[in-house]
């Protein structure tokens, strides 16, 4: 059989983030959710979606929007003279690696009891938004490993026990960007009994992510095409079962966590 981890990013960015994501688990197509737990309208979008059924929760470890969850004075790496995080902007045009451990690990740490104060529970799966940073990647695997966590490295495949499940990347910023054939093309490249992730940015637009993302209209393309009916036909025609990281959890008998 040929399987599919369809999975959404950003809950908790911003109202309209949140109501996109929400459509696009109602559809029936995405069953992993990452959650940015430090933002305001986190507490929204976990309202809206905790009682999804066939859908687990991650935490989307945050460093480049909003505030931290910790004391901005205790992670002064991480943060402007606002006590707001750097942009993904700064981070991608930094020459060095400006991040601490010390302040990553704090704020890892910060995060990760913030998502069981709202969920009752450990994420499903453990990763982080955005940016790369050799330091925060170090600090999220040594978390991962010491609290038993599910760990996705940003940009890559992942890998745990013997098996390995790659990540389709679509173009998502480029603005001629086709979600339904970036799909198509991943679909294409499935094999059997080897599950493959699409990972996508759903949502609708106001004024909170016009102003802190530079990801936009793609957002909405991908929530068209995620609530198609079509787009859940095409993938029944090809014969393609929708898998979620709670599967694979319970597939290689992984300690549950957070979702179905």
């Amino acid at each position: 059989m040929k399987k599919i981890i369809l999975r959404a990013d950003d809950l908790g960015f911003s109202r309209a983030i949140n109501y996109g994501i929400y459509d696009a688990v109602q559809a029936g197509l995405i069953r992993s959710v990452g959650v940015m737990v430090n933002m305001a309208d986190t507490a929204h979008g976990v309202e809206l979606l905790k009682e999804a059924a066939d859908c687990c929760f991650g935490l989307h470890t945050n460093f480049c929007a909003g505030k931290p969850v910790s004391n901005p004075q205790s992670v002064p790496s991480l943060v402007d003279e606002n006590g707001f995080f750097h942009s993904s902007s700064r981070y991608r045009n930094a020459k060095e690696d400006f991040i601490t451990y010390k302040d990553a690990r704090t704020e890892i740490d910060a995060q990760y009891k913030r998502f069981v104060e709202l969920f009752g529970e450990k994420p499903a799966y453990f990763e982080a938004h955005a940016i790369k940073s050799a330091v925060m990647t170090a600090a999220l695997e040594d978390y991962a490993k010491e609290n038993n966590l599910l760990y996705h490295a940003p940009f890559a495949a992942l890998t745990i026990k013997d098996l390995t499940i790659p990540m389709y990347l679509g173009d998502i910023a480029n603005p001629d960007y086709d979600p339904r054939q970036e799909l198509i093309n991943c679909v294409s490249s499935l094999e059997e009994d080897i599950p493959q992730m699409y990972v996508f940015h759903p949502g609708y637009l106001d004024q909170t992510i016009l102003k802190m993302s530079s990801l936009t209209i793609n957002r909405t393309k991908e929530t068209a095409m995620l609530t198609d009916p079509e787009t859940k036909a095409y993938l029944e025609e090809q014969g393609i079962a929708l898998y979620s990281y709670a599967a694979i959890a319970k597939e290689l008998k992984l300690p549950a966590a957070a979702g179905k």
